[in-house]
């Protein structure tokens, strides 16, 4: 089983997914906030929550915990020099085991309690939602996990796993998607020395992907036909513009195309391949397009040019491993605005 140590510091990283502290990048909506409260929470997550749960257990003293094994120890050659038969069961050994053992449950019970906060959060929290999964054991290669469910006796229950959730549908729902790609995650990882011989700049670079123009799709739960199908595409009268504060701002329209589908054009789909590979799923190719169009647009522009660098850095999956850095939030961005989700009630 893992140690103390270990536990917590699994229970901490949990709770800055949670608390979406390892996302400095976005700049938006909830993201924003989260970022303004970064420290307190950072401080309440590595110091207040942990030194509570130490005060209720009784912080473990390493060299108290060595001092027993010693004390241990000099009662077990006590004992063989005064000749008892079974040293170990010698009434001053097993005082002094006894010490010792209650200083290591202390231990464990502290682990424990690391051990079950992180459970729960897991349980509710998965990949940047919150769920209801009220199951008794985790799922496995080989079994289901089993679900517990409110049941009053009735003869036939019939239960939805997304019983206790809203459904959200966000066909309609467009905001603005800021972020700083600066903060990304595969450029803080970087030392100043990397950053430098990479070009990127210790400036912030901000990026606003804006809609300029939705056309109108089905309301309700009304599942939009397949001619009917709108895409994200980019704003062609003016792909990208700048703020007076410098940022970039790129401009979308999502609107339906001819024959409902978003395909490329033959060469661009090739020029793709011949980038990014052969095997390149024909999905990934419009988000890589506009990545593209984004990216020599950027580059004729004289303010842009400090953003070059940070958007041509791979941000690499297992079938792209050339990935553009800026696809990965066009990505984001466009599966944000097309995807309807499920939220737990009590967060609605």
């Amino acid at each position: 089983m893992p140690n103390t140590a270990k536990l917590r510091k699994r229970l901490i990283k949990k709770l800055e997914e949670l608390f979406q502290l390892d996302q400095p990048d976005l700049d938006f909506g909830f993201y924003r906030i989260m970022q303004t409260k970064a420290l307190q929470i950072k401080s309440f997550i590595d110091k207040d929550l942990l030194q509570i749960i130490e005060d209720a257990f009784g912080q473990i003293d390493e060299a108290r915990k060595a001092e027993l094994e010693a004390n241990i120890a000099r009662e077990l050659e006590a004992a063989k020099e005064y000749g008892v038969a079974d040293p170990e069961q010698s009434p001053k050994v097993m005082e002094a085991r006894a010490m010792y053992e209650s200083l290591r449950d202390g231990a464990s019970a502290e682990a424990d309690v690391y051990d079950h906060l992180y459970r729960f959060f897991e349980r509710y929290y998965d990949d940047g939602d919150f769920v209801s999964r009220r199951y008794y054991a985790r799922e496995s290669a080989g079994k289901a996990a089993p679900f517990a469910i409110p049941y009053n006796g009735e003869e036939v229950k019939l239960h939805w796993a997304n019983a206790d959730q809203y459904y959200v549908k966000t066909a309609d729902y467009f905001s603005n998607f800021s972020f700083d790609i600066s903060q990304a995650a595969e450029i803080r990882k970087m030392s100043k020395d990397v950053k430098v011989l990479n070009g990127i700049p210790e400036t912030p670079l901000k990026i606003h992907f804006r809609i300029i123009d939705a056309s109108e799709g089905e309301h309700g739960n009304v599942k939009e036909s397949e001619d009917k199908k709108r895409f994200f595409v980019l704003y062609e009268e003016m792909p990208i513009e700048f703020y007076d504060s410098g940022e970039l701002v790129v401009n979308f329209e999502y609107k339906s195309l001819p024959g409902g589908k978003n395909d490329v054009e033959p060469e661009t789909e090739k020029a793709l391949k011949e980038k990014f590979g052969k095997s390149l799923n024909k999905g990934d190719m419009p988000n890589l397009a506009i990545t593209h169009k984004i990216i020599e647009a950027v580059s004729q522009t004289e303010k842009g040019k400090e953003y070059l660098n940070a958007m041509n850095l791979y941000a690499p999956t297992d079938k792209i491993p050339n990935r553009p850095l800026l696809a990965k939030y066009i990505n984001q961005y466009t599966a944000r605005n097309t995807r309807d989700y499920f939220i737990h009630k009590d967060l609605g």
